[in-house]
């Protein structure tokens, strides 16, 4: 049985809604070599963050820029959610960067997981293009990085979820105090 906010829509319009509250507000300054996912992961790790939006980026240089993006499995076309990895080697331009930051269970432990969703190009060599960005994308020059805490809400997992999988579960959130 899946729960309410795992099943697809049941009419247009339709939405699942929980209440949060901001917290602190940081900017994160990271300079040529950095990793953007390991550095964002262990800001959350040393700041005590669970919950919080990656809302904005400036001074974005990138090189390379790894991330996944939808991709068609050839092999089992009723795999809508087919990620595929692509790296970009030439430096490029951080255009845009949004995310969270949230708790993911992997074997049975809970770690913070900065899922970001960047667009990246504006080289004369490189194409403008977008999708999760991953480990192994280095900051080249500066990058500067809006964060806002989240307060208020906890993680919802499904009714079925085994905590001793390695898979990261879909998750939902439900409000606290």
């Amino acid at each position: 049985m899946t729960e309410k906010w795992e099943q697809d829509a049941s009419k247009l319009n339709e939405y699942h809604i929980v209440e949060a509250r901001r917290g602190r507000e940081f900017i994160l300054r990271l300079t040529t070599g950095a990793d953007v996912y390991l550095a964002i992961q262990q800001f959350a790790i040393d700041h005590g963050i669970r919950f919080a939006k990656i809302h904005a980026a400036f001074m974005g240089g990138l090189q390379p820029a790894k991330f996944l993006v939808w991709a068609p499995d050839t092999s089992d076309p009723s795999n809508w959610h087919n990620e595929s990895t692509v790296t970009i080697q030439n430096q490029s331009m951080i255009l845009s960067m949004s995310g969270v930051i949230h708790p993911r269970i992997m074997k049975g432990k809970e770690e913070p997981f900065p899922a970001i969703h960047f667009v990246t190009g504006g080289a004369w060599d490189v194409p403008t293009i977008g999708g999760h960005l991953e480990e192994g994308t280095t900051v080249k020059g500066v990058l500067e990085i809006f964060i806002t805490e989240i307060l208020g809400i906890d993680v919802l997992l499904p009714s079925d979820y085994d905590p001793k999988s390695d898979v990261a579960p879909e998750s939902w959130y439900k409000q606290i105090n």
